[in-house]
Formats: C-alpha cells, structure tokens, sequence
C-alpha cells in the first residue's frame, strides 16, 4: 500500500510548519512582535453592539464594509483591495495564483520566513540573496533573477530597518514578474509605498491589523493592487474569508487611529529604553522602525533564549539565519514587561558586560 508520505509533494521533503505559538500561559511574550500594549478600544466597543444572534448568516463573501473603508482611506478603489485572514493568507494566495511549479521566488535573507514557506508548498524555485553590509537590498542580484514573483518587507523583519525607497521602486519598477511589499510594519515608522505600488502594474502592497492595530487575534490583513491583479486574487481566494465579528472590529479599528498612535509613540519611547539598557549589558543593539529591536548577543544566542525561556521569558533565537549569529530578537513592551526581561538578562551576561 502507497504510504502518505509516498503520496504528498516532493516539494514538502524539506519544509517544516514554523512553529509560532507558545502553549505556556505564565510565559512573557517577547517573540512574535505582537501589540503589547493593550486591548484596542475596538473590540469592546463592537462586542457590546455586535448581533451574535445572526452569526448563522455567512458574512460578506468579500467583506465589503472593511474593503469600502480601506479603500476611502486610502484614496483607492474599493476594487483595489482584497482582504484576508491575516497578511499571510494573502501571501499564501499570491503564490498561489502566480506559481507555476519550478517558477523563479526571490527574496532576501534574513527577512520574514512566511514568505518562502508558502513559495515552497506551492511548488517555486526559491532563490535567496542576502542582504549587503549595514542589511541593504543588494537590488541588481534581485532584478537579474527575472523572477516570477520578489517578496520585500518594508521595513524588514527581522533587521528592523527601512530599505532605501529608491532601491525598493527600482525592485518595483524593473522586475518582470510580481513584486510583493510588506509592509506589516509601516505604521511604527510612517513608511507609505502605496504610490510607488500603484504605479507599478505588477506591484503589491500587503498591510495587517496584526501589528500596531493589536488585533493578531482576530486575523484581519488586506492587499493594495491594480484590479487586473485583485481580481485574479479573488478567484482563488475562498468565499467568506473573513469572519463578520473580525470584519466589524477592523472597521471600527480604523475609527481608533488615535489608540494607535499613542502605542506607537509609547512603543518608541520603550525601544529607546530597552536599546539603551541592552547595550550597556554587552549587546550590539541594530536601529529600528518597527515595534522590535534586533541585538547581538555578548553569549550563544541558544543559549540566552533557553536560559530565558526557563526563567518565563520568550524571545526568538535567530542565530542559524545568514549575517546574524548569536543575534535575536526583543518585541518591545510596556516598561514592566522590559523590566522583567532586563532582570533576567543581566545575572546571564554580567561578566560580559563592556
């Protein structure tokens, strides 16, 4: 009899599920660049005026009030927008409409691992090229690939920094396939590629509700292209993608922007803090635009985030990916939540202290 793993895709042999849950609920989660600072005044206010008696009616197959409301905020039309379950639904469903197998992926390294997980299953060739010194985009590499689809982050994950937008509208502009940016992160530093998208007739522009907005929980993200390129993401996308509570607390996050704006700023001044206390123990701390700070680390990585994760603390280990042994990873908090980590930190790396 023909076994599974006989019967799956050859491309699967070498992929493993990233693993981003944590089961422990007395850890302090400091890995997975999620809002720490509080609960989005959304959420209560659409809970208590929210009709659950009809949640037996399906919601909008293309939730249209939140696509509507994107659309009017961002001076687009409604049928430049796709949403999704999360940025990375739509990841997966680009890949997905654009991959034919043995197609030509192309991303940069170290960056978000989504991107290549989902280029993967959906059977592309991924080529990787890493960053240039000072964790620049080496934009000639990119280009020569002629690839079928370039993903970017903007800012990038995990190296904290903007690319130079002028390196970003070249990817954009001289690539001849699509060209994907992420830009999960843009309202922690003000970074807007939206223009340079839309002028661009294979640009895509991919935003979420997970980061700055707090609402991870609720998956919520959404795509900015051309309609030619939205409507080949509608047919493959599932009808009914987002759920109608989820689709109700977007929209009233985007009447909250306030709410976002003071995390921000509190988010800064926090980074500012733990970047400062982290250098003076020993760690070589990188600049960033997002709501992390990514360090060198005066010990063995592995061994500060086991040591961490004994003492109830998570931080993400990314020591195996090119340009950053020994480095990881802090997602900033409110100042207690620094505290705790900083307490933790300092009996490991004392003696390494400059």
């Amino acid at each position: 009899m023909t076994s599974i793993g006989e019967l799956k895709r050859r491309t699967l042999e070498s992929l493993s599920r990233p693993s981003y849950s944590l089961r422990d609920t007395e850890l302090l989660i400091m890995n997975n660049n999620a809002n720490l600072f509080g609960i989005n005044p959304a959420v209560e206010e659409v809970a208590e005026s929210f009709d659950f008696e009809k949640l037996w009616a399906y919601p909008s197959e293309d939730s249209d009030n939140l696509r509507n409301r994107i659309a009017s905020d961002l001076s687009v039309s409604p049928d430049e927008i796709i949403v999704g379950n999360g940025s990375d639904e739509l990841l997966d469903i680009v890949s997905k409409t654009f991959i034919n197998p043995g197609d030509v992926f192309c991303q940069v390294t170290p960056t978000f691992r989504m991107y290549k997980f989902y280029a993967v299953v959906n059977m592309a060739s991924v080529k990787e090229k890493v960053l240039s010194n000072g964790f620049t985009l080496p934009v000639q590499e990119i280009i020569d690939e002629q690839a079928k689809i370039i993903a970017l982050c903007q800012p990038n994950n995990p190296t904290g920094n903007l690319f130079a937008r002028g390196d970003v509208k070249r990817v954009l502009d001289e690539s001849p396939g699509i060209a994907l940016v992420d830009e999960a992160y843009n309202d922690f530093c003000g970074s807007n590629m939206i223009d340079e998208v839309m002028e661009c007739e294979r640009g895509i522009d991919v935003r979420t509700f997970s980061k700055a907005y707090g609402l991870a929980g609720l998956r919520a993200g959404y795509a900015i292209a051309r309609k030619e390129i939205v409507n080949e993401l509608r047919r493959v996308r599932t009808p009914f993608g987002l759920n109608a509570f989820t689709e109700a607390v977007a929209v009233a996050a985007l009447d909250h922007r306030d709410w976002v704006d003071s995390k921000v700023q509190e988010m800064k001044s926090e980074r500012k803090y733990l970047s400062d206390r982290m250098t003076k123990l020993g760690f070589t701390v990188y600049p960033s635009e997002c709501n992390f700070i990514l360090c060198k680390s005066p010990i063995r990585s592995a061994d500060l985030v086991s040591s961490l994760m004994e003492k109830k603390v998570a931080i993400r280990d990314f020591g195996s990916y090119p340009m950053l042994d020994d480095h990881v990873r802090v997602t900033i908090g409110p100042r207690e939540y620094m505290d705790v980590l900083l307490e933790a930190v300092e009996p490991m790396v004392g003696g390494n202290q400059p």
